[in-house]
């Protein structure tokens, strides 16, 4: 039988120890701490996924400018897509059928969540994200685009608000709650010696015996609506994008997929960036 090929997609809020956005903002004085604590999370996961009896695993960095991974943090058997390349209709970040399942490690709760650990939905641009009218946000677009694939959700590390949001969108993913949310910035948050382990064990039982969670499909035709916090990228894509745009000023985008949904959002935020 071949070895089973993994999934990660990496961000660093919802690592262990951190509470801060100057502990997960590049060029801010805290960075190297968020840093040791993701590079610990990420490890301990490699360690349980190899042990477990993964064979291949390739990590898609979404933190900020996607180069928070040293190479020579890395085992043989694992790849890493750095520098965010945006996702395309036919490009899902690297995902495809091939793989066993996606983890999501280090990922948090949604902009809307109350008491949520620096809860935000990609961007602190983004009010609410609704796929086909189901509210959503990292953990669920991510997840509806490995769906795209038949691709599970099997396992979600984060703060105790991500993991419940997680729970609550894929009944029996494997969670790990590395930190106990109360509040923006603040939480519980315990000795890396334990979050290691627990990691590295759920990840291990994740390889050997996947969880019974089923891929999260979203059925076509598929609508991604975009609600906005007020600012400069919200004026601007609301004047760029002018024809596609609800009567409160949410964007709105319609394709096949989830994939290419996001892809398409993908284009427009890149453009409206551009503009700013």
């Amino acid at each position: 039988m071949p070895k089973k090929k993994f999934m990660i997609r990496s961000d660093i809020e919802g690592v262990s120890g951190v509470v801060d956005y100057a502990q997960v903002e590049p060029g801010k004085p805290e960075f190297e701490f968020g840093l040791r604590m993701f590079r610990s999370d990420l490890c301990a996961c490699i360690e349980g996924l190899l042990t477990g009896g993964a064979g291949e695993i390739v990590i898609y960095d979404e933190h900020y400018f996607g180069r928070n991974i040293d190479p020579e943090w890395l085992p043989e058997g694992v790849a890493v897509i750095a520098g965010k390349p945006p996702y395309r209709a036919d490009w899902a970040g690297g995902l495809d059928k091939g793989f066993a399942g996606l983890i999501m490690l280090g990922f948090h709760s949604n902009y809307a969540t109350l008491e949520g650990l620096l809860h935000h939905t990609y961007e602190h641009d983004i009010y609410e994200l609704r796929l086909n009218g189901t509210p959503v946000g990292e953990i669920g677009m991510e997840t509806a685009i490995a769906g795209d694939f038949g691709v599970p959700l099997v396992m979600v590390t984060g703060d105790s608000a991500g993991c419940a949001e997680a729970s609550a969108l894929v009944p029996g993913v494997q969670t790990v709650a590395v930190k106990e949310s109360l509040g923006a910035t603040a939480g519980t948050c315990y000795p890396l010696i334990l979050t290691a382990a627990w990691i590295r064990d759920a990840a291990r039982q994740v390889a050997g015996t996947p969880p019974a969670s089923e891929p999260w499909r979203c059925d076509a035709p598929v609508t991604l609506e975009v609600s906005f916090n007020p600012g400069a990228f919200a004026e601007t894509v609301r004047r760029l994008y002018a024809d596609e745009l609800t009567a409160n000023g949410d964007l709105v985008l319609r394709g096949d997929t989830a994939t290419a949904v996001w892809a398409a959002y993908w284009q427009r935020k890149l453009k409206a960036w551009d503009a700013e």
